[in-house]
């Protein structure tokens, strides 16, 4: 079972208005498009391996914004569906590498239709063995 991190009272929140998913090269991957401050293409990458190494490096999730500058693997405490948009839950060193707040919504009032496909390719990444992500059956 699931258990995602209390959601904190101040959340900074980005509404996707893109949204690409990969499965191949033995990866999946999910990348979220939307406008932040100062950067109107902003995306964030959420990568990780379809098939358990066992090695805890290799099996941590990887998330990189614009570049490989704006990166991080294994820093993600919990990204959770609630309600019906993602909430993202990072380390403190996670957020400094991707120049996020530890604590990050990513709404979908602009391409609510993206929302379920973005659930969906989380569930299959929890499903590798993901811990982290809480999709509680919101598809």
């Amino acid at each position: 079972m699931n258990h995602a991190a209390p959601e904190p009272a101040v959340t900074t929140a980005f509404d996707v208005v893109e949204l690409f998913v990969g499965d191949d090269d033995g990866m999946l991957w999910l990348t979220l498009g939307f406008a932040s401050l100062g950067e109107p293409l902003d995306v964030l990458h959420i990568v990780c391996g379809k098939t358990p190494t066992g090695i805890l490096e290799e099996d941590a999730l990887y998330l990189e914004r614009t570049s490989q500058d704006l990166a991080c693997s294994g820093e993600v405490l919990a990204l959770a569906v609630r309600g019906n948009c993602l909430a993202l839950t990072l380390t403190p060193e996670g957020a400094g590498a991707l120049e996020l707040p530890e604590h990050t919504r990513f709404t979908f009032k602009a391409q609510p239709a993206l929302f379920s496909e973005a659930v969906g390719l989380l569930a299959q990444m929890a499903a590798v063995g993901h811990a982290c992500i809480a999709t509680n059956g919101g598809l």
